[in-house]
């Protein structure tokens, strides 16, 4: 009786400990030919969020902010280096809690940055 009545309750604890870090909050940026929209990007610290990059341009773009992906905590997600990369059309999704701070986002591809390609992402 005590075995039937444990399973649930266990079920029950893994369930509420994985929703504690699951995202609340979601925010799309989008990759264009030398601008990132919004900008800049607000998020809120300690709280989980969904970033969602979608490329809109018909050639590669990157999302490179070492500093920001140094101090947040990646939940998943592929993040090399302190960027994102994509190809034309390509999208990426990373869920993280982030850090309060001010960090600058660019694209690193050669003068994509020097064409108006960054701007800076606000945590409060």
């Amino acid at each position: 009786m005590s075995r039937l009545l444990l399973t649930p309750l266990l079920a029950l604890a893994l369930t509420a400990s994985a929703s504690a870090a699951a995202p609340v909050a979601s925010a799309t940026i989008t990759l264009t030919s030398y601008r990132f929209s919004p900008g800049p990007i607000y998020l809120a610290g300690g709280v989980p969020v969904r970033l969602t990059l979608v490329n809109r341009s018909g050639k590669g773009h990157d999302f490179t902010a070492p500093e920001f992906f140094r101090s947040a905590r990646i939940l998943s997600g592929q993040v090399e280096g302190g960027e994102v990369d994509l190809d034309g059309g390509e999208s990426a999704t990373i869920d993280l809690i982030p850090a309060r701070g001010t960090y600058k986002v660019h694209c690193g591809k050669f003068g994509h940055s020097m064409l108006g390609m960054s701007t800076m992402i606000i945590v409060g």
